[in-house]
């Protein structure tokens, strides 16, 4: 359990700061722009991406890349798990623990469509945490999503997540709302991550203040698409308040009120002042034009940016490094994702260059 004293990050920190600099660099995607695939293999050659195994060489040059990314990710990911221990070791298990509900909930949803593949689904599957290959390949197995559901709950560590799941499950039986199902494990997931979070004190807080500002703005852009699709006539959508999510800094009920607002620009006049005013600017250009793909992309970009500056900027002795290393390596595999789709695709690099994330700034 957390408690009162400062947990011991100093010697994961140090080793994490010393991995920052086999991150790539702004000048590393600059040279691999415009490369064919195989050009990107060979730029990738003398970096930690470096296909892995005798299985990346029998495959094409897209597989190679994209088995190289996750080793790359899951490596990195786990041997940074693996420099703490302690109090210290909690908090890095609570940060990571965000891709063991993001395998979860790409199981429920490959399983809710029996058509996706074994091959397709633990595709989707971030290979950190528990639900990882070969437990992730035997959960798949069953073509029913009450099969998997089972096998998802007898298996979790947490049994009181297995709880909510199944109680979930039921009522997914009952209505065959896939969103229900997914917000309630989601729900349960972020309300007990932020108890743990707050008990934890400074060590925890960036952690904290991070996952509630990534619920405010989900809650925010989904009520957003709400007022959109009753705008535009549906007939069956959900009451805000069931399509929220609790555990952000601001109440749900209070980013609700966008529903019903008669303009954009009241809404940027309601909540545009609103998580300290950091939305504002991503507000105004979403008033001009109503594009929420935009509006979500830059509060995602705006995160990232704040993120990975608490390599400099955070508590140097906190949760601060990690989540800013965590961070870098997720955007780092998302680039190169994009390069070699971009590679294989033959897509101009002026269009690819401007989807990058670049690490060095919110451009």
């Amino acid at each position: 359990m957390m408690g009162k004293h400062r947990a011991d990050f100093d010697y994961g920190n140090t080793r994490l700061r010393a991995r920052k600099g086999d991150l790539l660099n702004n000048a590393a995607y600059e040279h691999l722009l415009g490369e064919d695939i195989d050009g990107v293999l060979r730029a990738l050659a003398d970096t930690p991406y470096a296909p892995p195994g005798e299985a990346a060489g029998r495959a094409g040059g897209l597989r190679r890349l994209h088995l190289a990314i996750r080793s790359r990710l899951a490596g990195s990911l786990e041997e940074m798990r693996s420099f703490y221990s302690g109090r210290a070791r909690e908090l890095v298990d609570a940060l990571l623990s965000r891709f063991d509900i993001h395998n979860v909930i790409a199981v429920l949803r490959a399983r809710a469509h029996p058509e996706t593949s074994v091959d397709d689904a633990l595709a989707a599957l971030v290979p950190v945490g528990w639900l990882v290959e070969p437990l992730a390949n035997e959960i798949l197995r069953p073509h029913e999503l009450a099969g998997v559901v089972d096998l998802l709950a007898m298996r979790m560590p947490d049994r009181e997540q297995a709880g909510v799941l199944r109680a979930a499950f039921g009522k997914y039986e009952r209505t065959g709302d896939l969103a229900a199902l997914e917000r309630a494990v989601l729900a349960d997931h972020a309300a007990r991550l932020a108890g743990r979070l707050a008990s934890a004190g400074k060590d925890g807080a960036a952690l904290l203040r991070f996952g509630r500002r990534e619920i405010d703005e989900r809650n925010l852009v989904v009520a957003l698409r709400l007022r959109d699709a009753i705008a535009s006539g549906a007939q069956d959508t959900a009451p805000p308040a069931d399509t929220a999510l609790a555990g952000g800094s601001i109440p749900p009920a209070t980013l609700a009120m966008v529903v019903p607002a008669p303009t954009r620009a009241a809404i940027v006049a309601t909540v545009g002042r609103l998580a300290g005013g950091i939305w504002q600017a991503a507000l105004d250009r979403w008033m001009a034009t109503g594009d929420l793909h935009a509006l979500q992309r830059a509060f995602e970009r705006a995160a990232i940016a704040d993120a990975t500056a608490l390599f400099v900027t955070g508590d140097p002795l906190a949760i601060d490094v990690p989540l800013a290393f965590t961070t870098a390596i997720q955007v780092e595999a998302r680039n190169l994702r994009l390069l070699g789709e971009a590679a294989a695709r033959g897509i101009a690099p002026d269009v690819v260059r401007a989807e990058l994330v670049r690490p060095e700034g919110r451009t």
